[in-house]
């Protein structure tokens, strides 16, 4: 997905299609948030407002039919928000003195009307990439050609493959090209400089979201990208950046020192880019070619003792290992030379997507008109992003059963999920 999911205080909420509800003990009947990133003020906040049990009752009672302001006044009194804060943050929406649900909204039957078509139509997709497998073999295969010039061990083409086309085309172009083609609505608000829409789902659809690769988490740091890639069944991952960001956030056992653990997430992440910073110049260098301590440090200008606990870490996290006395990259590290692979995967990719939905848009369109967002008059473009994540979800997990991809599950992966990728910021436009 294209965002980056960071949380540096307790009261901003995941980015994503799956992200963190507002009661984490599931009292409340919407799992809630946004896709992108929502101001840190609670009232500026659709997933802060809609945290509490009785506002998400308010906003399923109006998904039925729509409130006058009166009525909505008196719900919410005695909250810190107002009805013009639920429609500057796009939740409500005015229209003939009555107030409509404003943003996706999924009660469990469109949630499982949703899955259902997507897996047909995720099938459909897949089936048009496997029809071109031979053109997307051979440009992974030039790829593996480079990176065996530069000693990366094994055969990285199903890695290849899996985060290029699965993450860079599938996911953040394929969003581009929607966009673009008006088939979606990008960021639904702006407000304080932050882009979003926001997002609910009631709880109870029981759908597992194993095996559907849609998510990407990024940290670009010197010119160099840390991702991980792979479903939100596998969260939290055990990769980079991911790791660093689970450091800033727990403080578990200071739960009530709230300005104090933002004061400290905030002194870490201010260092968590000096530390990504060197990790990613030593695997930029160890995707060139093997190197010892010595060589690593004098490449990367990291001094020794960091390297050899860089390296240490690298290790444990399976992103490296030491053969014959030196380290060699043991992920798929992309480097400069690979951007025309990568431009023509990403290419190719954008253009079976754009015939696919050519041919299945409108039928999509019909097939799904009567969900309770577009019921209350949300446009369908709208509500396109989260469809279109379920079907490219489940396309990437049928290439997956297909071999075309690298199994993220594999029986050989210490930690499953999803795959990594250290790649320089100029082979693709990043979240």
């Amino acid at each position: 997905m294209r965002w980056i999911l960071k949380i540096l205080v307790p009261l901003l909420f995941l980015a994503g299609t799956d992200a963190i509800s507002a009661d984490p003990d599931r009292k409340t009947t919407l799992s809630l948030g946004v896709t992108g990133s929502a101001p840190a003020d609670p009232s500026r906040n659709p997933a802060a407002i809609l945290g509490s049990a009785d506002t998400q009752a308010l906003v399923l009672a109006i998904a039925e039919r729509p409130h006058s302001r009166a009525e909505i006044e008196a719900a919410i009194s005695g909250q810190d928000f107002t009805v013009d804060d639920m429609v500057a943050v796009g939740l409500l929406r005015s229209e003939a003195d009555f107030y409509w649900i404003d943003f996706n909204l999924l009660l469990v039957q469109d949630q499982l009307q949703i899955l259902t078509l997507s897996e047909d139509l995720g099938r459909s997709l897949a089936d048009k990439f496997l029809e071109r497998r031979g053109e997307l073999e051979a440009i992974a295969k030039r790829h593996e050609a480079i990176a065996k010039r530069h000693e990366q061990p094994g055969e990285f083409s199903a890695e290849f493959l899996f985060l290029v086309l699965g993450c860079f085309s599938l996911d953040w172009d394929g969003l581009d090209l929607t966009e673009e083609r008006g088939w979606r609505l990008g960021a639904q608000r702006t407000l304080d400089g932050h882009e979003f829409t926001p997002w609910a789902k009631e709880r109870g659809a029981g759908i597992s979201l194993k095996g559907l690769y849609w998510g990407s988490h990024n940290d670009m740091v010197g010119g160099v990208t840390l991702t991980t890639f792979g479903d939100h069944h596998s969260l939290p991952r055990f990769g980079l950046p991911d790791l660093f960001w689970l450091n800033s956030t727990s403080f578990q056992g200071l739960e009530g020192f709230a300005e104090e653990k933002r004061a400290a997430a905030l002194l870490l992440a201010a260092y968590e880019q000096d530390v990504n910073g060197d990790i990613a110049r030593v695997m930029m260098e160890l995707g060139r070619e093997a190197l010892n301590e010595r060589a690593l440090a004098a490449r990367t200008t990291v001094e020794e003792g960091k390297v050899d606990r860089i390296l240490a870490f690298l290790e444990a996290a399976e992103y490296v290992e030491r053969k014959d006395g030196a380290w060699q990259a043991k992920v798929l590290v992309l480097r400069p030379e690979d951007a025309e692979p990568v431009a023509k995967m990403v290419a190719l990719g954008r253009e079976i997507m754009a015939d696919w939905h050519e041919a299945n848009y409108a039928s999509i369109r019909q097939a799904l008109s009567d969900l309770t967002p577009i019921r209350n008059g949300v446009p369908f473009e709208q509500v396109y992003t989260e469809i279109w994540h379920f079907v490219f979800g489940f396309a990437n997990r049928m290439l997956v059963e297909e071999g075309l991809f690298a199994d993220p599950y594999a029986e050989s992966r210490r930690y499953q999920g999803f795959l990594p990728v250290v790649w320089d910021a100029r082979l693709a436009e990043s979240p």
